[in-house]
């Protein structure tokens, strides 16, 4: 999936979208864009998902230790 994010000057209107298919993709808290004269990044920060993961290593937190 390629993403797309789509910016009118006007941030509620801010999507972003599946570019192959044209579906917006939901769940999304917000955008930011770093952009400087050699490249460009977006970190793109998820609000409701599903997540699956294998052969993850590290340790457990609970309550207050998780800062």
């Amino acid at each position: 999936m390629r993403l797309k994010i789509v910016y009118t000057g006007n941030p509620a209107e801010t999507k972003v979208i599946d570019e192959d298919t044209g579906d917006a993709v939901e769940g999304i808290h917000s955008v930011e864009v770093s952009i400087d004269a050699f490249s460009a990044f977006a970190s793109i920060v998820l609000q409701d998902f599903a997540l699956e993961s294998n052969n993850i290593e590290g340790e457990v937190f609970e309550g207050e230790e998780a800062s």
